[in-house]
């Protein structure tokens, strides 16, 4: 075991001893360290919540395969402790020897900035996508500031600033990692404690051991809690780099996905099968929050207004539980048992999802309804997978968010579509039946009339585009 931390900061190696750093602790977020124990201050504090991206930051690491991934991520959220073996870069490591570097420099002389506070995190969501060696457009561009927020230019003149810069970009751009140090790190302060295992095996004895434990991977919930609770008693296992939670089996009949692995990743899996996965998926938060935020970081939560859940229902999915000893798979409909509740036990863990490999006559529709398209939590979720056999449509499946105490299916509406034929008709009578199977309510995110009417009008919805998909007629 080990009490200690290593890696590189802008190319400068770091090491983190938390038994003799008494202001340091691996919990505390990298904006903190950055800004009050290294005085770096660039990177900037705004929301502290992930939602400004005024504190982006850029991060290479080693991916399940030993291959270095480099990505944007929000340092309001991540924990110090992640950092071990990984390269962190800051805004005050981009420019080199006092010459800016091409992102920096597009930026200034075409007035990408006015205040200038949103400013770091933008240079650095942008300078991630050049070292990345990617494509330029407004559409890459776009999805690349998701997670930025400025209230000063408009967005207009940062876009032009970053779609002047040459495409690709990056060429050769490579990011040096130190020396991979798999050793569990264990640290206890007080009454704070931070576990940090390697492989599955470890992690499942800690779970047992330690069964109150809150599991961290991409930190989003963790650290929302600490800045919005008065007092935060720290008790983590942290389990962002065990690889066995990250790997991909491509089956003849599922894709087994981990648990752990980011919904940035999963997204590019799910969308070569899926083809709505692209888009609805792409409306989860922002890029640098999809780039840590796990599946089942969403899933555990419970939340009703939870996207990933309602998408995995109407897929067909199972969920592999696991603890030490032992494990059972079951179908994602068990998995909610209340109003942020589930099955799962103290002591065990979602280790992986089990997705059905959809066949050629199977069509999948997602929708996700926000007051904004990036970084907005639903008021409501419409997710249904169903076979189209000679026009008529067989083997449904729903998934509810925001309209009930719990992402649900909706029985109802299942056995209404089952055997009827694929047409307007039978889409506007189900509007009945969903409002039959539904006692919506309102709250913040939207009234209880506003959210019934949306879930009517999806139904429409989900006909036009379905037909228009399967027609070609792209009207």
């Amino acid at each position: 075991m080990k009490s200690s931390i290593k890696f590189l900061l802008n190319g400068v190696p770091k090491e983190v001893d938390f038994k003799t750093s008494a202001q340091l602790y691996p919990h505390m977020t990298v904006m903190q360290y950055l800004r009050e124990g290294l005085k770096l201050t660039g990177t900037k504090e705004g929301c502290g919540i992930g939602d400004c991206g005024a504190c982006t930051v850029c991060l290479a690491e080693r991916d399940e395969n030993g291959n270095t991934v480099i990505n944007s991520v929000n340092s309001c959220l991540i924990l110090l402790g992640m950092l071990d073996n990984k390269h962190l870069i800051t805004v005050e490591g981009v420019a080199k020897n006092g010459v800016l570097h091409p992102v920096q420099k597009s930026l200034l002389e075409r007035r990408g900035s006015q205040c200038g506070f949103c400013t770091p995190g933008v240079v650095m969501s942008a300078y991630t996508h050049y070292i990345n060696n990617k494509e330029f457009t407004r559409e890459s561009v776009e999805s690349v500031l998701s997670g930025n927020l400025c209230r000063c230019t408009g967005y207009e003149s940062i876009m032009e600033a970053l779609l002047a810069l040459e495409s690709p970009s990056g060429v050769g751009t490579k990011v040096k990692l130190p020396q991979l140090n798999c050793e569990e790190l264990v640290f206890t302060r007080g009454s704070s404690s931070y576990i940090k295992p390697y492989d599955l095996e470890s992690l499942l004895k800690y779970k047992a051991e330690f069964p109150m434990y809150e599991m961290v991977s991409g930190a989003s919930d963790v650290s929302v809690k600490r800045k919005v609770e008065e007092s935060f008693d720290a008790k983590i296992i942290d389990i962002s780099d065990i690889n066995e939670l990250k790997r991909v089996d491509i089956q003849r009949e599922n894709i087994i996905i981990g648990s752990n692995l980011s919904i940035e990743s999963v997204k590019d899996i799910l969308s070569r099968y899926y083809p709505g996965v692209e888009e609805y998926l792409s409306a989860f938060a922002s890029l640098p929050i999809r780039n840590k935020a796990s599946m089942a970081g969403s899933v555990y939560g419970a939340s009703a207004v939870g996207d990933i859940m309602p998408m995995l229902l109407a897929m067909g999915a199972k969920m592999k539980l696991s603890c030490a000893g032992s494990s059972r798979v079951v179908d994602c409909r068990e998995f909610n048992s209340g109003y942020r509740k589930h099955i799962l036990q103290e002591n065990e863990i979602i280790e992986s999802f089990i997705i059905p490999v959809p066949g050629k006559d199977r069509v999948l529709f997602l929708h996700k309804q926000s007051k904004r398209k990036d970084m907005d939590i639903s008021a409501m979720t419409f997710c249904i997978g169903f076979k189209l056999d000679k026009g008529f449509i067989k083997d449904v499946l729903t998934g509810y968010g925001g309209m009930a105490p719990i992402p649900r299916p909706s029985p109802m509406l299942e056995r209404f579509l089952t055997g009827r034929l694929f047409n307007e008709e039978t889409f506007t009578l189900a509007k009945d039946v969903v409002a039959k199977d539904f006692s919506t309510i309102s709250d913040m995110r939207g009234s209880a009339g506003y959210r019934m009417m949306v879930a009517k009008n999806l139904l429409i919805k989900c006909f036009n585009e379905i037909k228009r998909g399967r027609d070609g007629s792209g009207n």
